[in-house]
This record gives structure tokens, C-alpha cells and sequence, in this order.
């Protein structure tokens, strides 16, 4: 069975939406996943499914998590060989220790319009990188995200559906999702 990696959008944020990552495996199991791992508490689950490809999965767990949950979460669902590509194309030095830690991947719901990505060019500094490739898009904050102007909020506006992820995380998940 193929490999999975759903990246929820929004739960477990200051204190909405919460979900105890054990309800959400349980969710996940009901949906007919297996080898069900989740990944820290906001939402990052590796999963095994008999469907093949991502888009009608992604679909179909949508419908399954809003008839649990009570409420839509918007869900990105890549294959492992996806995901994979996805980190390979990080255009930064992400062997760089003080990089490391303040690269971050937007994972977009569907690639965003060149004319919308020409529109957020002029909201980039030095200290606030983002260059889009497909539908990720890699950010670099240079004195970290917490005083950032270009936040996720902000690349979502002029993007699209996007959910976030430190390049530590994205890492992590995908060793889960190989091993």
C-alpha cells in the first residue's frame, strides 16, 4: 500500500480546534488507514492507504474528518515520492545549522497563479525570503518567524490554501514516511 503524509491546516492553533492526536489516528483508522503515525500536535499524520493516488484521497478524508470532527480542516495529502520532491527542491542551503531552523515549506492547495506570485514578490526583504516552486512554496526568515510580516496569513491572502511547516518537521515526517 502506498504511503501518505496529510498535513491538517489549523487545528491544535491557540487553542482551537483541538484534536488529541490519538482521536485523530482513530479517525484516520475508520477512514480505512493503516500503519496510522502522527507527528507532533498540529496536525501531521504518515499513513498507509489502499487508494493510489492523492487527489481523490485527500477528498474523501476531508468529507471523513468533518463528519467526525463536526468541522471542515482543510487537508493537503501528498504521497511519500511527492513529498520527497517537495524537500529536494528547498532552493536553500539546508545544511546551514542557522538556516535549519528558520526555513519553512507552505504547502499550497493547488500551485498559485504567477500573476498572484508576482504580487507577493514586493513583500519579500532579505530577512524575509519566499520563492514558489509548483505547489510549495519556501520561506526563509532570517531573524526567525516570530516578528515576520510575511506570515503564513499574509501568503495565504495573496496565494492561496496553504499550510506551513519548519524544515525540521518536514524532515521528520518524511524519515517516518520512508522508514
Amino acid at each position: 500500500m502506498p504511503t501518505y503524509i496529510a498535513l491538517l491546516r489549523g487545528i491544535n492553533v491557540s487553542g482551537q480546534k483541538l484534536v488529541k492526536m490519538a482521536d485523530l489516528q482513530a479517525h484516520f483508522e475508520s477512514f480505512g488507514a493503516t500503519q496510522v503515525r502522527t507527528y507532533i500536535q498540529s496536525g501531521n499524520v504518515v499513513f498507509e492507504h489502499r487508494v493510489k493516488t492523492s487527489a481523490p484521497l485527500r477528498r474523501d478524508l476531508e468529507k471523513h474528518l468533518a463528519a467526525k470532527l463536526g468541522y471542515a480542516v482543510p487537508t493537503l495529502v501528498k504521497s511519500t515520492k511527492e513529498f520527497a520532491a517537495i524537500a529536494d527542491a528547498n532552493p536553500y542551503d539546508a545544511n546551514l545549522p542557522e538556516l535549519r531552523k528558520r526555513m519553512y515549506v507552505c504547502f499550497f492547495e493547488k500551485a498559485p497563479a504567477s500573476d498572484a506570485i508576482k504580487g507577493i514578490l514586493p513583500l519579500t526583504t532579505d530577512d524575509e525570503r519566499l520563492m514558489v516552486k509548483g505547489d510549495a512554496g519556501y520561506a526563509c526568515y532570517t531573524n526567525g518567524l516570530g516578528r515576520a510580516k510575511l506570515t503564513s496569513n499574509v501568503i495565504e491572502r495573496k496565494l492561496g490554501i496553504a499550510t506551513l511547516r519548519n524544515w525540521n518537521t518536514v524532515n521528520a515526517l518524511l524519515e517516518l514516511a520512508q522508514s
